[in-house]
């Protein structure tokens, strides 16, 4: 049986049983966990505190080789997010981000660049960003981070330089097409140029800069809509549908 230790965010818990949870957890080593907290949800118990979703602790734990679930040994808290328990539009985009990765990484899957992503959006918010657009910039980092970010080329079929019109992005090749290409696209997209322009801006930022970026409120939903269906249909993942109206304005 190894033991373990590792910086780590709360991604999710649920009950295991009438005093522990299964806490799911994204850590900066080890990718993503599943383990046992036993006796957490007991009266006397003060790690369970520290288990609240997007808080930060440094975890030691047990794991038998082949197994998917280890146990929690040691759990001490080392930032909890207060913003996000005050500002429920925050708590909303933070709730989102932490879904998102829990479904699209399996159990030790993940990257010491997803848990900085995910780092650095929990700072962003508690900073006081506005959360407007956060989640088109979030997907296309997450993107990034797994190898699967859209090359956008324009226009890949004649050559035709960015200008001012619309373009058709292909989901599945990641590519555009002017609106005079008459080749047909099996699963394409409309996306304005000032989506395409801010598409493009993001992803040549690195995960420390990603939210730097400003970008006109009404390319927040192209950019979410293309990016969520260019992860669904590279990734094989399915995204949970968004609890309420995330923004999308900025």
């Amino acid at each position: 049986m190894a033991i373990l230790s590792d910086e780590t965010i709360v991604l999710g818990a649920r009950p295991y049983s009438n005093t522990s949870l299964i806490v799911t957890l994204l850590t900066k080593g080890h990718g993503k966990l599943r383990l046992v907290a036993k006796g957490v949800r007991s009266a006397k118990s003060r790690v369970g505190v520290g288990l609240e979703p997007a808080s930060e602790s440094h975890v030691e734990w047990s794991q038998r080789g082949g197994s998917d679930l280890g146990t929690m040994r040691k759990c001490e808290t080392t930032r909890v997010y207060q913003r996000l328990w005050k500002d429920y539009e925050a708590m909303q985009v933070a709730s989102r981000f932490l879904k998102i990765l829990d479904v699209v990484l399996g159990v030790r899957e993940g990257e010491r660049a997803h848990y900085q992503l995910l780092r650095t959006s929990l700072e962003a918010l508690e900073k006081g960003l506005d959360t407007a657009g956060m989640e088109g910039v979030f997907l296309l980092m997450l993107l990034k981070t797994m190898g699967l970010g859209p090359g956008l080329d324009y226009c890949a079929a004649c050559e035709k330089k960015p200008g001012g019109e619309t373009a058709r992005f292909d989901v599945a090749t990641g590519e555009l097409r002017c609106a005079r290409c008459p080749e047909p696209l099996a699963r394409e997209m409309r996306l304005r140029a000032g989506a395409v322009a801010a598409m493009r801006e993001i992803l040549g930022l690195t995960p420390d800069k990603c939210y730097s970026i400003r970008f006109a409120g009404s390319l927040g939903s192209e950019i979410i809509g293309c990016a969520e269906a260019f992860l669904q249909y590279h990734g094989g993942k399915y995204l949970p549908k968004r609890s309420g109206r995330t923004p999308v304005s900025r």
